[in-house]
């Protein structure tokens, strides 16, 4: 459980919730043994990028590096622990991501979906090679932009594809996927703070240490106020009325503001202190589920309301 980080599979099911219920209101049909495949082959994709992750980060001696005891922070921690070998721990997350390839390419041949197998290597390049060599893609800035994208835009609008058969009216889902993508990003954007030192020590230059931490805070406050401006956005243009949505209704996901503000305060307070940092870590982590799991709720009642 600790070493594929199961607590965060959070990451996948909001997205593959997101897509599956807009295109559950477009089609009014919504086929479960289709999901849940959707589900388990994403998250077993996720599973195998957490542990590759931490694989490579312990070879590199980036984990080695950390010293402090934040719990968002510093990779699962089983491998400088000496819980896991590194030959069992490479094994088991190679396992995940073969059965994530494999419930993918049964969905495509089953069910004769082609194109998802375009996205499924994306998930599966952005697997391996998000720390892995030699591409090391979080070395090189680009880490948070691939996470967002693939934890927003690609497995929300894999499961609506799924779920659909078809690439046509992709609006709705891609636009909702956005807010989705920018709150993960968040999510791995204020994790890299207590990071910053081991990161440099093996050069591993993610954003937050090429902007430096001043300017890096305004980016989460931008990632953070970026998704609410953009659902009220979405509502003041009707977005969502082709889900036969009421489109204020989607506003809900404002009752989750509060938390936002607080982790941004917190995190201006204590961005020097990685044990004292701890709460903005868990609230940005609740922040993504509540605002991904009301905005869910808002559409699915808009489009109770609007029938």
């Amino acid at each position: 459980m600790r070493a594929m980080r199961v607590p965060f599979l959070q990451a996948t099911i909001i997205p593959v919730a997101l897509g599956g219920v807009t295109a559950w209101q477009i089609t009014n049909v919504f086929h479960w043994d289709l999901f849940l495949l959707t589900l388990l082959g994403a998250s077993l994709i996720q599973i195998a990028t957490n542990m590759f992750n931490d694989y490579f980060d312990f070879k590199s001696g980036n984990d080695l590096q950390v010293k402090h005891q934040n719990p968002f922070a510093g990779g699962g921690r089983i491998l400088t622990a000496g819980l896991v070998t590194p030959s069992r721990h490479l094994l088991v997350s190679t396992t995940c991501l073969v059965l994530g390839c494999l419930t993918g390419l049964y969905i495509i041949s089953a069910y004769g979906l082609p194109m998802l197998l375009v996205l499924g290597l994306v998930g599966v390049v952005s697997s391996y090679f998000y720390v892995g060599p030699p591409f090391k893609l979080a070395y090189r800035g680009v880490g948070e932009l691939i996470v967002g994208l693939n934890f927003g835009p690609v497995m929300t609008l894999g499961s609506y594809y799924v779920q659909t058969g078809s690439w046509t009216r992709l609006t709705a889902p891609f636009l909702a996927s956005i807010p989705i993508g920018l709150l993960i990003a968040a999510v791995l954007w204020i994790n890299e703070f207590p990071d910053i030192d081991a990161d440099r020590a093996v050069g591993k230059k993610t954003l937050v240490l090429r902007l430096g931490q001043l300017r890096s805070i305004g980016v989460f406050a931008g990632l953070l106020g970026g998704s609410y401006l953009l659902i009220i956005l979405y509502a003041a243009l009707r977005v969502f009325t082709s889900l036969q949505t009421t489109s204020y209704v989607t506003l809900i996901a404002l009752f989750s503001l509060p938390m936002a503000l607080k982790a941004i305060k917190l995190l201006r307070a204590n961005y020097l202190d990685p044990h004292s940092l701890i709460p903005a870590n868990a609230r940005t982590i609740m922040l993504h589920l509540s605002f991904g799991t009301l905005t869910i709720l808002g559409i699915v009642i808009g489009a109770i309301i609007g029938q």
